[in-house]
Formats: C-alpha cells, sequence, structure tokens
C-alpha cells in the first residue's frame, strides 16, 4: 500500500512540474517599402500564463523574419486595431482607432521616420436619392 501512495505523491509532483508556456508572436499584416528593402509587421505578442495580449510594430529587412520578443517601433499594453503604411522609402505611418501616445513608441528607427495618426470613427450620412 505504501509503495501505491509513494507513486501517487511522484505522479502528483510531476504533472504540476510544467514549463510554462512562453509568449508568442502572431503577424497580423506586413506592409514593404517602396524600394523593397525593410517592412513593417503588425503583430500581437501572446503571453499565456500573463493572459496578455499585446499589440506590436516592428520594422525588419524584408528578407528577415519576425524575431521573438516585443515590437521595435511601437507597443501597445492591449489588444487594439492597427494598420501601418509606408508613405515612402523614409517615412512610414502607423494608424490605429487608440490613442497612440498611450503606447510605447520611437519617432524614428534607422533613416526611416515614424508617424502615428489616431483615425476617428465618422458617420458618413448617405445622399439623399435623387437630389
Amino acid at each position: 500500500m505504501r509503495g501505491y501512495f509513494f507513486l501517487f505523491m511522484a505522479s502528483v509532483v510531476l504533472s504540476s512540474c510544467h514549463a510554462p508556456e512562453r509568449c508568442r508572436n502572431v503577424t497580423t499584416s506586413e506592409a514593404v517599402s517602396p524600394n523593397g528593402r525593410l517592412k513593417a509587421l503588425t503583430f500581437r505578442r501572446l503571453c499565456p500564463e500573463q493572459h496578455s495580449i499585446s499589440t506590436h510594430v516592428s520594422i525588419v529587412r524584408a528578407n528577415e523574419d519576425l524575431p521573438d520578443g516585443n515590437g521595435n517601433v511601437f507597443a501597445y499594453d492591449n489588444e487594439i486595431a492597427i494598420r501601418v503604411a509606408w508613405l515612402n522609402n523614409e517615412k512610414l505611418a502607423v494608424y490605429t482607432y487608440a490613442n497612440p501616445a498611450k503606447g510605447t513608441r520611437i519617432e524614428h528607427a534607422g533613416n526611416v521616420a515614424i508617424e502615428y495618426s489616431r483615425i476617428v470613427e465618422t458617420y458618413l450620412v448617405s445622399p439623399v436619392p435623387g437630389l
């Protein structure tokens, strides 16, 4: 009987010792610069152990994959709608409905200037037929 108790306790201890699930990045969009040298990636960083989802933007070389970790341009401590667009080879625009000032952001990454714009949702009035 004592042997069964030992085996039971050993299985309980071993089952409670698991490696924590690592954070992972999930790309949501990608925009390549006009000259094809860089790309801007928007992504969600999912961290199961902390029960968190954050939103990020990184600029990397066009032939590189998204590295593991936070964004190197913008990070927002929540899941938000976000979009990026290259205005030219040296200027990237980041658009979101959230207030980008509440995130961690930089204004320049190498030779690239980054503009942040908060999009205000507007309701357009439909045209009146026949006018």
